[in-house]
């Protein structure tokens, strides 16, 4: 009498399917679901590095004296991807990288041009811009608009500055 052999059971394949494929679309939920607030949050919460920093629909009006400092995209906003823009007011006590789609606000200079894959356009695509000193002078871009008051002393040459040499301006208050 010989001993019956023992059978080995496997899973169906549907079901060691199903488990898999259940598992991936969980996780694929809370990817999505992750990924969706945390575009929404975006859009409408502040940015704690500064309470001046905030995320707005390209279809809203630029707010007065801020600047586009990043481009993005939401569901939240209409139209296209990218749709909307990072935005921040400038500091007035150091520099500020704003993307070149947006305005030099009054009383800003140019100190250098730079690139940033959040800003759109071609490099270079960034300006960096700050308030001229008060007492002294400040080597500006030539490029560079120069605030109401302030007179050119100088000119001069940087790699930081667009065109060809000499491509600064040093400006003071008379």
């Amino acid at each position: 009498m010989t001993r019956p052999e023992r059978v080995r059971r496997l899973p169906r394949r549907s079901q060691t399917g199903g488990r898999v494929a259940k598992a991936l679309r969980r996780l694929g939920a809370v990817t999505v679901a992750a990924i969706t607030l945390g575009i929404i949050s975006a859009v409408t919460v502040a940015t704690p590095a500064s309470a001046a920093t905030t995320t707005i629909c390209k279809s809203s009006p630029m707010p007065a004296g801020y600047v586009i400092i990043a481009e993005g995209s939401s569901i939240s906003c209409p139209g296209s991807f990218p749709n909307t823009w990072t935005i921040t007011t400038p500091s007035t006590t150091g520099t500020t990288v704003m993307c070149k789609v947006s305005a030099v606000p009054s009383g800003f200079v140019i100190i250098a041009e730079g690139s940033s894959i959040s800003c759109p356009g071609s490099f270079p695509n960034t300006w960096t811009i700050r308030t001229p000193a008060a007492s002294g002078t400040t080597v500006i871009c030539s490029v560079s608009p120069i605030p109401p008051g302030y007179v050119v002393v100088g000119t001069g040459s940087s790699i930081s500055c667009p065109g060809s040499f000499p491509n600064t301006r040093t400006i003071r208050l008379p």
